[in-house]
């Protein structure tokens, strides 16, 4: 507010000059001075120059409200208006009865006619009210505009001093009081300004014709000449500005505000449509910075459907350019194109004509719907709330050259409170976000790697990701690179199958300043021209969980892309997380890494798909580290989540495929690699090793490993689980009962057997004698059998123990070159595995991920400990500002990424510990399904005089 206080510091700031208490200033264009005598409080406008005052007090320091007037005077003259043409409280009656009033200030046009009314108000809660008065009945400024009926524009005005900035800034609501004959012409039944007979009418002109509309621009702007209020054509330059300082949470309210004021409630509807109109607001400011088409020029000038065909053009080239997405739009020249029949037959017209009505009936989308509209009365409320929203953004610069992070911390805002989160779909928090790619060892990748580093989330929702990765990038790339950011930026890239997140992943990347991010409207898990196999040095995503019927939506042959789609059990299965993991191995690049999301279940959960998952992650990656994410992370879903940070392993061919082949010759050729020290690979040690990790003398197993397992060697507890689980399986049980039942239907076998010999007998006397006697036929037959079958049981007896001796060998056998091999692979695992554990209480939790979720109304959404924002978060997780803070458990994951040895601190010893990849794996048990756990196996030797039994055989 301007005052007697601080009137001479705003007069500096104005460019007066002081002389012994005495303020001038001379304005050239005709020679005039405007003085304000700050000794006797005595304001002197330029009379003798024309200049009207009608009432003395608006010239002296009694109300705030002349600063006010002198301030938006002193702007007049500043912008060219001359002395003559204005007037100070012109008089009128304000109608029948009333007492009169006096308007500020009255501008006439240089014909000495009616243009401009002015009414002063000091800012904030007088202006404030002031305009809501406005808006219910007109107030003060229709009924002087009913004594200038032929005025053209009354305004509402306010100007405000800030010390602190040294600045002056105003407020404004400009009424047009001009008819727009195409508004009238499109609707006869409207009624416009000229059609009016009192205040009252007046008033519902405004309300109903042009539905209260008003411009905060249009007088005083650099590009607005003199006499010449409101504008066809807005610049970026001057009629935008940078949001900085702004209030986030104000913003929102605002927004909210205006929803609710027109009974919007579907808020993820808004907030799509928000998206739609940020997105067109971003083309605009690429395509258009001359000439702004995302701007209402007020009703002078403009009308919703001239508006809405601008967005739903910006919107059509936004989604082209940026989505790679065809949006149907038909332009006014295109109809007019199609009705203009010169040289065309009228069937061709025609034609044209209805393909037009069947693109806008069944192909165009409403895209900017606050209020669904069906008809001319929906389409004009909804336009209003258009409308509305515009005006809050019109004036604010999105698209900046440098990262902006106001406008990516209020998009976060508007997006946390504006999507609803679904089954499968829930947005990473950003504090999560920023601990993952802390996590990583972006500097080691930068120095080391020659061309920018290729980036990729498959999953990107939001693009939370996707814009931290960025902004981390700002300070690493200049520190050991020469290229361009730029450079950086445009590779990398996201993957949403989702249109409207896609649309929101590539708006975020606008409003943090990186353009040249790619977001891919695709599924990730299928081939896409842009995305190359094995060309991505870091990959971190939070991919969907748990999507039922998902591999319905792909072809045979897509499916057989992946190795998981052998291990479905039913065409429902809906762990698409597995594919998930198996699609980032297809697309790391070799020393690739990746900070990834999944269900804790990943870990243990013991169906096909998630064994063959574990086996993809054991063969493909080394492990760095496996964060567990308690479940207060993801708010109200309380999934219980892990991040598993990996590297993709970079030899050729794949170790994975060497040591499956050094298993085998392990098994086929022992004693030959055991003298020859496993030969060119020198890798016979790793034998001795699994042998001591499953506590077994390599002397017996050595009985396995050349095909004739010891009894001592069976005698030992994992080998007796072996024989269990084998002897009790039901192919062994069934085949068994049919041993069995071969043995007892022998005599009649060896009954058939003889017959079948005395038929074939050349004895044809004897035969013919034993038939003279079936008694005797029996007799004999019987004593033959007695002798026979002795030696027959024991010949198949031995034929049946063979037999399932070698089956339960080679079941041995397979399952213990499996296990060799897995242990191989996590022996020469180049690092030990760190394990991050959340508390699993809720108030350690919380202070462990540094936010909580509040669900209460008005202020929902995650609240940081430590400051209103990300960057003052407070957390063991990470420290914002620092990547190299080694007070953080993420500097110690990059520590394990780089190979680096470190101790861990006391203070973080609760949350961290540090395991051989092979002591998370469980090689005991017979069913050895790859069961990543958390939790180190002890190897334990019980000392006792009782006799050991496994629990599961009690």
């Amino acid at each position: 507010m301007i005052n007697k206080d601080n009137i001479k510091d705003a007069l500096h700031t104005l460019g007066f000059t002081e002389n012994n208490g005495v303020f001038s200033k001379h304005f050239t264009h005709d020679d005039f001075y405007l003085r304000i005598d700050c000794n006797q409080e005595i304001i002197n406008y330029p009379e003798d120059k024309g200049f009207t005052v009608n009432e003395r007090q608006t010239c002296n320091f009694s109300s705030n409200e002349n600063f006010v007037v002198l301030e938006c005077v002193h702007r007049l003259f500043e912008r060219g208006y001359k002395p003559q043409h204005i007037e100070l409280e012109p008089k009128w009656k304000l109608g029948h009865g009333a007492s009169g009033g006096r308007a500020d200030i009255f501008v006439r046009n240089q014909q000495n006619k009616p243009l401009l009314l002015i009414e002063c108000k000091t800012a904030g809660r007088e202006f404030e009210k002031a305009w809501k008065d406005t808006q219910h009945d007109g107030a003060q400024l229709f009924s002087y505009i009913e004594q200038e009926k032929d005025v053209e524009f009354v305004c509402l005005y306010a100007s405000n001093f800030s010390e602190k900035e040294n600045k002056i800034s105003i407020e404004q609501r400009i009424i047009s009081h001009k008819d727009n004959i195409t508004i009238l012409n499109d609707d006869p039944k409207l009624k416009g300004f000229r059609d009016a007979k009192n205040v009252k009418e007046r008033y519902a002109v405004w309300k109903d014709t042009y539905k209260l509309e008003y411009t905060e621009k249009g007088i005083f702007e650099e590009n607005i000449q003199p006499y010449q209020i409101g504008k066809e054509k807005y610049t970026l330059d001057i009629d935008t500005k940078e949001i900085e300082g702004t209030d986030i949470r104000g913003r929102y309210h605002e927004f909210r505000t205006i929803l609710r004021k027109y009974n919007v409630s579907r808020r993820e509807n808004a907030f799509e449509v928000l998206v739609n109109l940020f997105l067109c607001k971003i083309v605009d400011e690429t395509e258009n910075p001359n000439d702004l088409k995302f701007y209402w020029k007020g009703i002078a000038y403009d009308n919703y459907f001239d508006l809405v065909d601008r967005l739903q053009e910006l919107y059509k080239i936004g989604m082209d350019k940026f989505l790679q997405q065809e949006i149907i739009y038909i332009s006014n020249e295109q109809i007019d194109k199609a009705f203009w029949p010169h040289k065309r037959r009228r069937n061709q017209v025609k034609k044209e004509i209805k393909e037009i009505f069947r693109q806008l009936k069944f192909y165009k989308g409403l895209d900017f719907e606050f209020i669904k509209v069906f008809n001319k009365e929906y389409f004009d409320k909804n336009a209003k709330v258009l409308l509305e929203i515009i005006q809050m953004w019109q004036g604010i610069r999105l698209k900046t050259d440098h990262q902006n992070q106001f406008l990516g911390d209020m998009f976060e805002f508007f997006l946390d409170n504006g999507i609803k989160q679904t089954e499968g779909q829930f947005f990473t928090p950003v504090p999560i976000c920023k601990f993952i790619v802390m996590s990583l060892p972006l500097e080691q990748q930068i120095q080391y790697t020659k061309e920018p580093l290729r980036m990729i989330d498959f999953a990107c929702g939001s693009g939370h990701f996707l814009t931290e990765y960025a902004s981390q990038l700002e300070s690493l790339v200049p520190t050991y690179k020469k290229n361009p950011m730029s450079d950086y930026y445009m590779n990398i890239y996201g993957i949403e199958k989702e249109d409207r997140l896609a649309k929101v992943s590539k708006v975020s990347a606008f409003m943090y300043g990186y353009d040249e991010i790619h977001i891919l409207d695709a599924d990730a898990l299928l081939p896409h021209a842009e995305i190359k196999e094995e060309g991505f040095d870091v990959l971190v995503a939070n991919p969907p969980f748990a999507v039922e019927d998902f591999l319905t939506n792909f072809e045979e042959e897509q499916l057989n892309r992946f190795e998981m789609t052998k291990h479905i059990s039913d065409v429902g299965n809906k762990n698409i997380q597995c594919y998930f993991i198996e699609r980032a191995k297809q697309l790391l690049a070799g020393n690739g890494t990746m900070g990834i999301i999944v269900p804790s279940s990943v870990l243990s959960n013991s169906d096909a798909m998630h064994i063959k998952t574990r086996e993809l992650i054991l063969q493909y990656f080394d492990i760095i580290c496996i964060t567990e994410l308690g479940s207060n992370t993801f708010g109200k879903t309380g999934t219980n989540t892990v991040v598993l940070f990996l590297r993709r392993k970079a030899q050729k061919p794949e170790p994975a495929e060497i040591y499956k082949d050094r298993v085998e010759e392990f098994f086929e050729n022992w004693l030959e690699e055991k003298d020859s020290r496993g030969g060119e690979y020198g890798d016979i040690d790793v034998v001795q090793e699994y042998c001591n990790h499953i506590n077994i003398p390599i002397e017996l197993y050595e009985t396995l490993l050349t095909g004739n397992p010891s009894a001592e060697l069976l005698e030992t507890e994992m080998f007796k689980g072996y024989a269990k689980d084998f002897y009790n399986n039901t192919e062994i049980t069934n085949l068994k009962k049919k041993h069995r039942k071969l043995i007892d239907d022998l005599p009649k076998t060896i009954l058939k057997e003889l017959q079948k010999q005395e038929q074939k007998s050349e004895k044809k006397k004897l035969v013919v004698k034993i038939k003279k006697s079936e008694n005797t036929e029996t007799a004999e037959l019987q004593s033959n059998i007695k002798q026979i079958l002795p030696e027959r049981i024991k010949l198949l007896k031995a034929e049946h123990e063979k037999d399932i001796y070698d089956r339960f060998l080679a079941y041995i056998t397979e399952n213990e070159k499996e296990k060799l091999y897995y242990f191989i692979l996590a022996y020469n695992s180049p690092n030990n595995v760190l394990i991050v554990k959340s508390p699993t209480e809720g108030k350690e939790q919380k202070e462990f991920l540094g936010y909580e979720w509040s669900g209460a109304k008005g202020n929902e959404g995650v609240h940081y400990f430590g400051g209103e924002t990300v960057n003052e978060i407070q957390t063991p997780m990470f420290d914002p500002t620092d990547r190299q803070n080694s007070e953080k458990i993420n500097y110690y994951i990059q520590k394990n990424f780089n190979g680096d040895s470190f101790v861990l601190p006391e203070h973080l010893s609760a949350y961290m510990s540090l395991s051989p990849t092979v002591n998370l794996l469980d090689f005991s048990r017979v069913n050895f399904s790859k069961t990543i756990s958390l939790v180190e196996k002890a190897r334990r030797v019980v000392e006792t005089n009782w006799e050991l039994v496994r629990i599961d055989e009690l």
